[in-house]
């Protein structure tokens, strides 16, 4: 079997980092305003969430047009929780993204969003990419450099689209998984509760050690 060649991550994407935060300006929740993807945004299942996400307003978003997203980007966090990230979807095409994260863009023709999500979150490239981490003022931090020269295995896309399904299939098990157990924790505490009937509800009761 023919091996598959390997490229540096910069010849198949383009990678850009995040504005300052001057550029930025304030983050704030608001309605009228254009999303800002930070880290904590970023969901184990490499989505992204919008339920504290903060926000600029549209006058500050026109003069940062060159770090919009679009859909198939990924987001990728430079500083501190090093290595969480999202594929961007439809919905968050056109929001920006902070100044602790990088934009990858891949080039399609050559490697799918899909195949270098989970391809940069294999433990031997993350422990290479983490390992070139610089650390100031206890916060590690990526440079743009230090992507861009990490080595990527480079499948055709119909073998890059089939580890994407498996990974999907899989990742699909573990999530209903993940339901199952939140959902039987949940029975746990109620059964708890009805078995010690109401003394939760005496107002004398005190916990003991």
């Amino acid at each position: 079997m023919t091996r598959s060649p390997t490229y540096p991550l910069a010849d198949l994407c383009e990678i850009t980092l995040g504005p300052s935060g001057l550029q930025l300006g304030t983050l704030a929740k608001r309605l009228d305003g254009i999303p800002v993807v930070s880290p904590p945004d970023l969901t184990p299942e490499h989505t992204i969430t919008t339920a504290n996400i903060k926000s600029v307003s549209a006058d500050t978003a026109a003069g940062l047009s060159r770090f919009r997203l679009q859909e198939g980007d990924l987001v990728y966090v430079r500083q501190g929780t090093l290595g969480r990230r999202a594929i961007v979807g439809p919905s968050e095409a056109t929001w920006l993204f902070g100044a602790a994260c990088l934009r990858i863009r891949p080039r399609k023709e050559h490697i799918l969003p899909g195949y270098l999500l989970h391809y940069l979150g294999h433990p031997l490239i993350h422990a290479r990419i983490t390992s070139e981490a610089h650390q100031s003022m206890a916060v590690e931090t990526l440079t743009s450099r230090t992507l861009a020269t990490t080595p990527v295995l480079v499948p055709p896309l119909a073998r890059q689209r089939v580890v994407v399904e498996a990974m999907e299939a899989v990742n699909a098990q573990i999530n209903t998984h993940r339901q199952v157990i939140a959902k039987t924790e949940a029975f746990r505490q109620g059964l708890l509760t009805d078995l010690l009937g109401d003394a939760f509800g005496e107002s004398g009761t005190q916990s003991t050690t």
